[in-house]
């Protein structure tokens, strides 16, 4: 499977209550790209970290769903969630 390419590369402040998903990153620099970020919560976090960033990020967290759907669990209910959310 070939590397995804980075689409949003801006960085961003990882909040203290989810320092626990950046364990690689958190230690130094308190920050993180946009798309690790979105992914990671997407990943590990509870549904109202999920519907936090959707709601901060919308368009880049439904393009990270979309562009991650394989390496996603049950990316199809969150895409469904997220253009829900987004109308």
């Amino acid at each position: 499977m070939p590397r995804i390419k980075l689409v949003h590369s801006r960085p961003v402040d990882i909040p203290a209550r989810m320092k626990d998903y950046f364990w690689d990153d958190y230690h130094g620099s308190r920050r993180t790209s946009l798309e690790k970020y979105i992914f990671r919560i997407l990943v590990y976090g509870s549904t109202a970290d999920i519907a936090d960033v959707a709601g901060a990020y919308p368009n880049e967290t439904l393009d990270v769903v979309e562009r991650y759907r394989d390496h996603l669990p049950l990316a199809r209910g969150l895409r469904a969630f997220l253009r829900r959310r987004n109308r």
